[in-house]
């Protein structure tokens, strides 16, 4: 059995925000970022559906929300990680799998569930998430995504496919669910 980082098998994700769920926002202020509906990802036009779920070809795309639910299932260390990226520690010093010399989080972390979406059962499988990052700016230098793999229990750096900081939109694939980080290294 492989934990996403949501509740319990079979209740899915927690979408929290009040009485309207909405998969394409998470986080409030300077943490906060949205999947890009309208986007052109590859041959396709990112568009939600009745779940409210963002949908990029035949995947739906979901953030995790609240606290507990971004991390249910994940290791003690994983949290601490993630508790560390948010709480403002050097990334290098509450990651140690992957070298972080020099990076910053942009923004605090975000659980991401990759799903089928028509089944709505989650899946594995590379999609391209284009990410608004309200804080994305020009002079950043080197934009990433910091990744937590649920599938491998391994962090990597993904090197986005694109970055535009006038639209304040950067374009990244992920294998499947997981947590992330937008970082950059000046």
């Amino acid at each position: 059995m492989i934990s996403y980082a949501a509740n319990s098998p079979g209740t899915g994700p927690v979408i929290g925000g009040g009485d309207s769920p909405t998969a394409t926002s998470s986080g409030q202020g300077t943490n906060a970022v949205g999947i890009g509906v309208g986007q052109t990802v590859g041959e396709s036009t990112v568009t939600t559906n009745d779940r409210g779920q963002a949908v990029v070809g035949n995947t739906a795309l979901e953030f995790v929300q609240g606290n507990s639910g971004a991390v249910s299932g994940l290791p003690e260390n994983v949290v601490n990680a993630i508790n560390g990226i948010n709480s403002g520690q050097p990334l290098n010093q509450v990651i140690s799998d992957v070298d972080l010399t020099g990076y910053n989080a942009l923004v605090g972390t975000h659980a991401i569930v990759t799903k089928d979406a028509v089944t709505n059962t989650e899946k594995t499988g590379p999609v391209e998430v284009p990410l608004y990052v309200p804080n994305l700016v020009d002079g950043l230098g080197e934009v990433q995504v910091l990744f937590y793999n649920n599938l491998t229990g391994t962090w990597t750096v993904i090197q986005p496919s694109r970055v535009d900081a006038a639209s304040k939109t950067i374009w990244f694939n992920i294998p499947n669910s997981g947590t992330f980080s937008v970082i950059y290294k000046r």
